[in-house]
Order: structure tokens, then sequence, then C-alpha cells
């Protein structure tokens, strides 16, 4: 898996975590009163891992510029 796939990997996931914990309440895995602490911090969470992804796959090329 080359460094790009790896990327687009953690992207999917860390949006895919942050849509589960914004919706849980219409899946009917959240308590229905509103957005909680626990979704809050997924939803932080799986931006940051989206975030890492983008970084890992292109923004840390590994070259230095002189």
């Amino acid at each position: 898996m080359t460094k790009c796939h790896l990327g687009i990997l953690f992207i999917i996931l860390g949006l895919l975590l942050a849509a589960v914990s914004l919706a849980a309440d219409a899946l009917g895995i959240g308590n229905g009163a509103g957005l909680g602490w626990k979704q809050i911090l997924g939803t932080v969470v799986g931006v940051l891992i989206a975030l890492g992804g983008i970084w890992w796959g292109w923004g840390n090329t590994g070259t230095k510029k002189n």
C-alpha cells in the first residue's frame, strides 16, 4: 500500500467517524438529547484523523528544500 493510498484510507475513516458521530442520534446510537460530549469528541477525532491522512498522503513529502 503506497503512502497516498494510506492517506486516502485515513481520510475516509476519519470522515466516516465524524459523520457517524454527528448522526448518532438519527442512527439510534445516541441519547437523543442533542450533541453530547461523546459525539463532539468523535467528530473532532474524526476530523483530526482525516487531516492526518491529508498530511500523511500529500503534505509529508520527506524532501528538504534548501
